[in-house]
């Protein structure tokens, strides 16, 4: 039968609470009783290695510079040094097959999981490279050529070792390399350049690196705007009124200045020129006209006629005394010399006196003697501390190297560094 308390009117069911009240209460109690057993301990392994994702990596720069005519072209890849250690073969093959056309390379040869990036500015392409590590940019741009194609190199190859926190080199192409290039027949006075450094930006750290930041960059993952400067503009450090050159040239929808209208600083008769490097004292021979000055130079100028002149430029660089007499034999003649020749052209150097130094003077000229417009130089080397030397340079037709010979010889004599 059915309990009798469930029949209660409600005049009676207040009888109940005691009972209900008694049944809460040991339930209650079951459950406290419950709460007196120890809880199971759970053990984590926390990893102390930070992921490789994360970690701080040094950062490495693989590069080419590519002669032509009137511009020299770069082809620039910058990232984690994991990721770009994966691809430098495939990278180094590439660039030295490129064919121009045009002056333009001819980029048909891209590597087929290669895409295309988007425009960017002053870019003449861009390539997007996946690797495990991080998805890294190629970029391909241009710059019109200054006159001493040495010197062009050595202030580019030394904004991009700054990029990866390298101090600037005084050896010879600021530490980088001459390499193979199917092209190289055609510009035997611009040798193709190889570059290759690795370093650690100051401001390199976790999780963000000179190619942005990891999580954004890996291979597949969405790009981000977080790119770092010197990754993304591959003509960042340049002088201001270079990079003004390289906007302007855009905007008027010419991918580079004219030949003519260098994107360097130039000679001026303005106050604002640059002068010579007042450590140097010196007196100018009579006829001698100032010159362009770059950062490089401590003194410049052009001696002859107007239409054919020669450029004197005085410089401070290291370098070996046979591999730079080697080089300029080479600009002289087209190619690489003979080991003999170099050896004969060493024996045969005029020794003298300069800044209080013992100095070597050497006067190359092509074997062809005949075409007195045919280029030669007049260098004459001077060694310093530390493995540099002061470079005395002129540049220009036989004729005119022949005929600057005496004053030549007075501005040596009158040196003082």
């Amino acid at each position: 039968m059915p309990s009798p308390i469930c029949r209660m009117p409600d005049s009676r069911w207040t009888s109940c609470v005691p009972i209900l009240a008694s049944l809460w209460c040991i339930g209650l109690l079951s459950v406290l009783a419950g709460c007196s057993q120890e809880a199971p301990i759970i053990t984590y392994q926390v990893p102390t290695k930070m992921p490789a994702v994360l970690a701080a990596e040094d950062t490495r720069t693989i590069a080419a510079i590519l002669p032509q005519k009137d511009q020299a072209w770069f082809f620039k890849i910058m990232g984690r040094k994991s990721a770009v250690d994966s691809i430098d073969d495939t990278f180094h093959e590439f660039v030295e097959n490129i064919e121009f056309e045009d002056g333009k390379p001819n980029l048909d040869s891209v590597p087929s999981d290669w895409r295309k990036g988007a425009d960017r500015t002053m870019r003449f392409a861009s390539y997007d490279i996946n690797t495990p590590v991080q998805q890294l940019d190629l970029s391909v741009s241009q710059l019109s050529r200054m006159d001493d194609w040495s010197e062009f190199v050595v202030m580019n190859v030394n904004r991009w070792r700054k990029q990866v926190g390298l101090s600037d080199s005084k050896e010879e192409w600021a530490s980088a390399e001459t390499m193979t290039w199917s092209g190289s027949d055609e510009f035997a006075d611009a040798p193709a350049i190889w570059v290759d450094v690795t370093g650690r930006p100051t401001d390199s750290g976790p999780p963000m690196m000179a190619g942005g930041a990891p999580f954004a960059s890996m291979a597949g993952g969405p790009k981000t705007s977080s790119t770092a400067p010197a990754a993304s503009d591959p003509h960042a450090g340049l002088p201001r009124d270079a990079q003004e050159a390289i906007e302007q040239a855009k905007a008027s929808g010419k991918s580079m200045p004219a030949p003519k209208e260098r994107a360097f600083p130039k000679a001026s008769d303005s106050d604002d020129a640059p002068k010579s490097d007042p450590a140097l004292d010196f007196d100018r021979p009579e006829g001698w006209r100032d010159g362009r000055m770059s950062m490089m130079r401590m003194a410049a100028f052009n001696a002859g006629p107007e239409e054919s002149s020669a450029e004197i430029t005085v410089i401070t660089a290291g370098g070996d005394l046979r591999g730079n007499v080697a080089r300029w034999m080479g600009q002289v003649e087209g190619g690489q010399p003979d080991d003999a020749d170099v050896d004969e052209a060493l024996e045969s150097a005029e020794k003298l006196t300069v800044a209080g130094r013992e100095a070597q003077r050497f006067i190359l000229q092509p074997k062809d003697k005949s075409d007195d417009k045919a280029s030669s130089i007049d260098a004459t080397i001077v060694p310093l501390e530390n493995d540099f030397s002061l470079f005395i340079k002129m540049v220009g037709p036989a004729d005119v190297i022949a005929d600057q010979d005496e004053a030549m010889r007075s501005f040596l004599k009158s040196l003082k560094y």
